[in-house]
């Protein structure tokens, strides 16, 4: 897939994976990235040649990837490539006396990390659909494969996109061929997301580029970094992977 003057919608791109993402896209060539989440932080009003078109917008909210949708709809209809990137992790001990205080926690977990995608997914077919090539990746995670126990919602959503995106290429293949549904598993990244947490981090920026790289030659699935490692593991010995990941 080319990027060279395509219009790309990428989620949670103030900061993190997804701020990296829209360097490599303008590095790329492509001309407008629609750069949407709650606060614009420190994105440019350029990249290159590319230039920044900010929504704000709270995908953990249930309206929130209607009104986005809408935005790029009214303003983008050239957009030709969604990339749902935003995310949260919630630590939570789920078997603990006071589990129940965080239930509010996790309703925008899962709203954010699973509900928002399928559905600004079905929101933007109609735009998606128009173009002779159009794409729409998933960014899920190696957890997707096996899941640790301190984030156990985190993987159960992570998993469950992993698995609507399977399906989802299945009948874009059957009916839709000129969409093309990637999935792209990261391992654990350097973000504000995982401050404090584990080791050997990858960086935003090689993981984005390994993404847009992947994204690039037309893979439909898109292991990144470890998580290659990961999948030979559990292909090998499924115990071992998930012990692995298990205290992650």
């Amino acid at each position: 897939m080319d990027f060279q003057g395509r219009t790309i919608c990428i989620t949670g791109a103030s900061r993190g994976i997804g701020f990296a993402l829209c360097e490599a896209f303008a590095r790329r060539g492509a001309a407008t990235l629609i750069a949407a989440g709650r606060s614009r932080g420190e994105l440019p009003d350029r990249m290159g040649q590319a230039r920044i078109a900010f929504v704000e917008v709270d995908l953990s909210d249930p309206a929130g990837s209607g009104r986005l949708a809408q935005a790029v709809a009214e303003a983008h209809g050239d957009c030709s490539v969604l990339v749902n990137n935003a995310g949260t992790q919630e630590i939570v001990d789920c078997v603990a006396p006071d589990a129940g205080e965080a239930a509010g926690r996790i309703a925008r977990e899962i709203q954010l990390n699973f509900i928002t995608p399928v559905t600004l997914g079905l929101h933007l077919m109609p735009v998606l659909l128009r173009h002779r090539e159009a794409a729409i990746c998933n960014i899920t995670s190696g957890l997707a494969l096996a899941p640790k126990q301190s984030a156990p919602v985190y993987c159960a959503t992570k998993a469950g996109l992993s698995n609507h995106t399977r399906a989802l290429r299945y009948q874009a293949q059957a009916r839709a061929p000129n969409v093309k549904v990637i999935e792209a598993l990261p391992p654990l990244v350097d973000t504000d997301m995982t401050r404090g947490r584990g080791s050997g981090k990858l960086s935003p920026e090689a993981c984005a580029e390994q993404i847009v790289e992947g994204m690039r030659r037309n893979r439909p699935v898109i292991d990144v970094g470890k998580t290659r490692l990961l999948r030979a593991t559990l292909r090998l010995s499924p115990a071992l992977g998930y012990r692995i990941l298990r205290e992650a």
